[in-house]
């Protein structure tokens, strides 16, 4: 035992002096090497070196400011009874069926879908515990991307509801002033996928008042009176009926039991077109003797 923790120790010695050193490279760069767990699957952990030409302090290698990431490459095959490795956040997790030591879950799990147990490890190639959870799934899981793709399909944006002011007629050279009700531009939530979800931010508008023109507004806009600059375009001509559209924008995310899952090339934007009608017309000023 004792001879195991020295041989532990030499290795960490080893990883701390190997990220801390810099040999010369190309011009303009240099090589930073350092030691790197790798997970075996019998649960072992055995240390590769690993060198890569980085500018000094570049993110992402030992020394540098992003800190480590996850690198399911470093994590080598999954533990017996795991599933394969994926990314929740710099975290790397695998389930499994037999949720012992956890216990078991208070509520019964949905139709065609299994509690598991999740362990996450803290990041590719980290050493440390892993923090286990209890998740859904189903009975075989499919690839995330697969689950991302459902989880994407299960968002359901509102009917878009536009407003503008003047209520009635818009007035050429005046602002007019355009948005979306609140309920239909805010946060959504699709249903689960085997425990992934879909969470869709708001992003933005883009609006086309219908006189070939656009303008974009970081949000839904807001109503006249309410202050702010608002969102507003000023026709030039008068038309008994202008045809315009806004888009609605979000940014989507995915998550699973609370916790962001990146998932590379799934669907990271949503969109929906709203269409309205508006009448411009001139004004005439009356001058008397």
């Amino acid at each position: 035992m004792a001879r195991r923790l020295a041989v532990l120790v030499a290795l960490l010695g080893a990883a701390f002096l190997a990220a801390t050193l810099l040999s010369p490279g190309t011009a303009g760069a240099a090589e930073r090497c350092w030691m790197q767990a790798v997970k075996g699957s019998d649960g072992s952990i055995h240390y590769v070196k690993v060198c890569k030409e980085v500018d000094p302090g570049d993110p992402g290698t030992p020394g540098g400011g992003g800190g480590p990431s996850c690198d399911l490459a470093a994590m080598g095959p999954p533990l017996a009874g795991f599933s394969g490795w994926y990314c929740k956040g710099r975290a790397v997790c695998a389930n499994r069926e037999n949720i012992v030591p956890l216990a078991p879950p208070s509520t019964p799990a949905p139709e065609g879908q299994t509690w598991v147990r999740e362990d996450c490890y803290p990041c590719g190639g980290c050493l440390g515990p892993p923090t286990s959870n209890l998740v859904l799934n189903g009975t075989v899981a499919r690839p995330l991307i697969v689950q991302a793709q459902e989880a994407f399909g299960n968002l359901d944006p509102p009917t878009g509801a536009v407003r503008h002011s003047p209520t009635d007629k818009a007035v050429v050279r005046l602002d007019t002033w355009l948005w979306l009700e609140p309920g239909s531009f805010g946060r959504l939530t699709g249903s689960s996928a085997e425990g992934l979800v879909a969470v869709a931010q708001p992003a933005g508008t883009v609006w086309r008042p219908g006189d070939g023109t656009s303008l974009t507004c970081a949000d839904g806009g807001t109503p006249y009176g309410s202050g702010g600059a608002g969102c507003t375009h000023v026709y030039t001509r008068a038309s008994a009926a202008y045809h315009g559209s806004v888009t609605r924008r979000w940014t989507v995310t995915y998550e699973n039991a609370g916790a962001a899952v990146d998932i590379p090339g799934a669907p990271d934007t949503l969109t929906a077109d709203t269409a309205f009608d508006l009448t411009v017309v001139e004004t005439q000023v009356l001058t008397g003797d």
